[in-house]
């Protein structure tokens, strides 16, 4: 990785430790909560991770290494932006590659995230101190990583979420993403909760913050947020079609993998996880097959926003152009012209250096261009928050409003219009239809009756 794009990260972290985020209430109508941890380390080049591992030496190391190898518990006293700026001082650091954990959830029959790329994280419990607790409970349980240990540092909180479902319509709960970051050269061995995660993996940010990623699309049938009948279900189908999420392809190069217990004998080392179940330790070997022969990893949805938000830090805000008068104007807003800003406004991240993909890709798109069409009529007030969005990057207005939970709600407040609209020219023209197909047949039948008689 260059070290400009470490120097991205930085900036990304110290604005995360230092502004306060936009939290959410706990209404009393929806008390439940959920966390996630966002979890960061930067991986040692392999001559580096020889050198540091021959000082480490099982943790005794000397004290003029010492420096080499951070500890949240060291320096006590500083702040986190000075714990950020000495930690990327180092020169394994600056040589090294930055990554993002991420989490594959496990295969089950009913569970709707079943299988999906996701954050170590889940549902707040009673006995929770706080968001923060909870984060770091879910992914001890999950992962076996304990983020209290002195090699993690807790960097800040992402604005919080809302989990909703029929279109946007209904809370489930406030989601809360934490960012932490590993100070250690060496990362802890995982041990994979098999009923809750299949395998976790380090992508490198390169993969996230740049302008060209690896999109692909991902269907969703929207039959799915009908009532529970086939009929209704049929004819959502055919009416509205399938909702397009936008998705990052991932390679799919696990660093661990659940597996079953009679594979403890092959090639990488593995620990117990549960009973009949075992975490396998890749190498890079396997993690290379792995990434070749098998299908890309989908990175979308709920994920897919909390992992753009956190990238979005790392854009380094520029000048704002000069105002063009005239037909210049006019020539530049044509020349800007493509689909998606026709559709769906120009996102707040296009005012930053185009580095990582703008936060509206998280939302979806329709096969039926119609749809589409009716959600641009509809949409000014959409249109109208992303504006006022881009106009508030760098100003105090950016951290006093909940920008994307705005963006969100209207979002699905204009989908849901939208297809009423669909829905309700659909119905019509089949009535036509049906009207003037039976008119026809109509005429034809009495012609004929007056010829018998």
């Amino acid at each position: 990785m260059s070290h400009g794009l470490l120097v991205h990260l930085q900036r990304a972290l110290i604005r995360i430790a230092t502004y306060a985020p936009r939290l959410i209430a706990t209404p009393q109508s929806q008390p439940r909560r959920a966390s996630v941890a966002l979890i960061v380390r930067v991986r040692p080049s392999a001559e580096d991770e020889k050198w540091l591992a021959a000082k480490w030496r099982s943790g005794n190391v000397s004290e003029q290494d010492a420096h080499l190898f951070p500890s949240s518990a060291a320096n006590a006293g500083m702040s986190t932006e000075t714990r950020l700026r000495q930690f990327f001082s180092l020169q394994w650091v600056q040589r090294g590659t930055a990554e993002l954990l991420f989490i594959k959830r496990a295969d089950r029959e009913g569970d709707k995230w079943s299988s999906h790329v996701a954050f170590p994280g889940g549902r707040r419990d009673e006995e929770d101190e706080d968001g923060l607790y909870t984060a770091m409970r879910e992914t001890w349980e999950e992962v076996g990583i304990d983020l209290a240990e002195k090699e993690f540092l807790h960097v800040g909180h992402l604005e919080d979420r809302e989990i909703t479902s029929s279109l946007g319509k209904r809370l489930l709960m406030i989601l809360s993403p934490y960012v932490f970051l590993q100070l250690s050269p060496f990362s802890p061995t995982p041990n994979l909760q098999p009923s809750e995660v299949a395998s976790i993996q380090w992508v490198p940010l390169s993969l996230l913050f740049t302008p060209n990623p690896h999109w692909g699309t991902l269907s969703i049938n929207i039959a799915r947020h009908a009532p529970q009948n086939s009929v209704l279900q049929w004819l959502f189908r055919v009416l509205i079609g399938y909702m397009e999420f936008r998705t990052i392809q991932l390679p799919n190069s696990p660093t661990a993998v659940v597996a079953s217990a009679d594979e403890s004998d092959k090639k990488g080392s593995a620990i117990t996880s549960e009973e009949g179940y075992i975490t396998r330790i890749l190498d890079a070997s396997e993690q290379q097959y792995l990434a070749e022969t098998t299908p890309r990893l989908q990175l979308w949805g709920l994920t897919l926003g909390m992992t753009l938000d956190f990238v979005s830090h790392m854009s380094i805000p520029t000048e704002k152009p000069a105002a063009v008068q005239g037909s210049a104007k006019l020539i530049n807003k044509i020349l800007e012209y493509s689909p998606s800003t026709w559709l769906f406004g120009r996102p707040a991240a296009l005012s930053q250096p185009r580095m990582c993909p703008g936060l509206t890709e998280v939302f979806p798109r329709f096969h039926y261009h119609d749809v589409n069409f009716w959600m641009w009529v509809l949409g000014w007030r959409y249109r109208a928050i992303l504006r006022h969005w881009e106009s508030s990057m760098g100003t105090e207005m950016e951290h006093s409003v909940h920008w994307s939970g705005l963006a969100l709600a209207a979002f699905y407040g204009t989908v849901r219009r939208a297809l009423l609209v669909a829905i309700v020219l659909r119905a019509l023209g089949l009535i036509s239809l049906v009207s003037f197909g039976t008119l026809l047949a109509l005429r034809r039948v009495r012609p004929a009756r007056k010829a018998i008689a």
